[in-house]
Parts: C-alpha cells; sequence; structure tokens
C-alpha cells in the first residue's frame, strides 16, 4: 500500500515537471511580450522626456524628427525648409513689431540667409532626388516640437522683443541639432557644408540674442 502511494506520489511529481516548462514558455513570452510593450511605451517615454527634457533648455529637441537612425538627405532638407520658413516668418513679424534696431537688424539677416539656403536645399534635392517640391509649412504639434512660434501669436506678445529671442533661440538650437545629424551622415558634401554653415552661424547668432536678452530684460 506503501509502494502504491510512493508510486502515485512519484508520478504526480512527474506530471508537475512536466507542465512547468510550457508554463515557463508562457512567462518567457508574457515577459517578451511585456518587455515589447514596455520598448514601445519606453520608446514613446524616452521620446517624451527628451521632448519636455530639452524645453527646460529652451528648445522641444529633435528626437523622434532627425536621428541618426533614420536619417536621409531628403528627410533632412523636408525639416529644414520649413524650419528655416518659420524663422523666416517670424523675422517678418520682427521687422514690424521689434523696438530695437539689433532685433531688426538680425530680422533683416535671418530673412536673406535662410531664404537662399531654403533655395539651397530645393536645388540639392532637385538634383538629387529629381524633384524641388519641399514642404513649406508644418502642423502645430511638429513646430511645437521644433521650437518653432506661430507668427500671429509672436505678434501679440509683449515685451516683442524679448518674445521674439525667447522664441528664436530655442528655434535655432532645434536647427544646430538637425544640422549636426546632417553633417556626420549625409555624403553629399553640399550638404555637409550647408550644415557646417548653420552650426557656425547661428551658433553666433545665439549668443547675440542672449548677450541682448540678459541687457535688455535682467529681470528676466
Amino acid at each position: 500500500m506503501l509502494r502504491t502511494r510512493k508510486v502515485a506520489l512519484l508520478a504526480a511529481v512527474a506530471a508537475a515537471l512536466l507542465l512547468l516548462p510550457s508554463a515557463c514558455a508562457g512567462t518567457d513570452g508574457a515577459r517578451q511580450e511585456d518587455g515589447g510593450m514596455h520598448a514601445g511605451h519606453g520608446g514613446q517615454g524616452e521620446q517624451m522626456h527628451g521632448m519636455h527634457g530639452a524645453a527646460g533648455e529652451g528648445t522641444m529637441g529633435m528626437a523622434g524628427m532627425l536621428t541618426e537612425e533614420n536619417y536621409s538627405d531628403r528627410r533632412f532638407i523636408d525639416l529644414m525648409v520649413p524650419h528655416h520658413q518659420g524663422a523666416v516668418q517670424m523675422s517678418r513679424v520682427a521687422l514690424e513689431k521689434a523696438e530695437h534696431e539689433e532685433v531688426r537688424r538680425l530680422a533683416r539677416s535671418i530673412i536673406r540667409s535662410q531664404r537662399a539656403e531654403i533655395e539651397e536645399l530645393r536645388e540639392i534635392k532637385q538634383r538629387q532626388y529629381g524633384t524641388s517640391e519641399v514642404p513649406m509649412q508644418m502642423d502645430p504639434g511638429k513646430m511645437q516640437m521644433m521650437g518653432m512660434m506661430d507668427p500671429q501669436e509672436l505678434a501679440d506678445e509683449q515685451p516683442f522683443d524679448r518674445a521674439f529671442i525667447d522664441a528664436m533661440i530655442p528655434h535655432h538650437r532645434s536647427a544646430i541639432e538637425m544640422a549636426r545629424v546632417a553633417r556626420e551622415q549625409t555624403e553629399n558634401p553640399r550638404i555637409r557644408e550647408l550644415a557646417e554653415g548653420i552650426i557656425r552661424e547661428q551658433k553666433r547668432e545665439i549668443e547675440l540674442m542672449q548677450s541682448w536678452r540678459e541687457e535688455w530684460y535682467p529681470e528676466g
């Protein structure tokens, strides 16, 4: 009788052991699926964190817009052109609304240089992809992500010069971020040269605007 009970017990243990691999597989599968979901949410979370973290520095950042992983010359052109167009539109408002001549002078320079760069980018796209068609506007979500401000909203801000500076600095920073990616990833010498020029010129303009901001609005 005792032996029969031992055999039955061993059989039950063996049956339980046979069930373990499938249970573990199910757990691993759930972990993998959960890990995949978390990876997806993590990516989204990282993007949001990158946006909000960058916002603390005055820019929404370019994470998820132009990266080493998704880079192409076409993508760079199609993002930089409307980005430049946004700067041109804000600068046109500044020509009418700015109090300081320094801001108006900078606005004229931005309009001149960035319109020229838009045309150069269109020419590059024509040669490389057989079309010069580029987006000239962005939806509000992308505008916010790229540090851009609606020109009409900007026009209503007071004091205008401070609002212009506070909008243009993060706008320039996002252009620099894109240009750095392009400089490292492109195989087109013209794009690399253009990217280097954007980085150099817009860093200089940021320094100018920061100095004006501190001098004219020391209260913050």
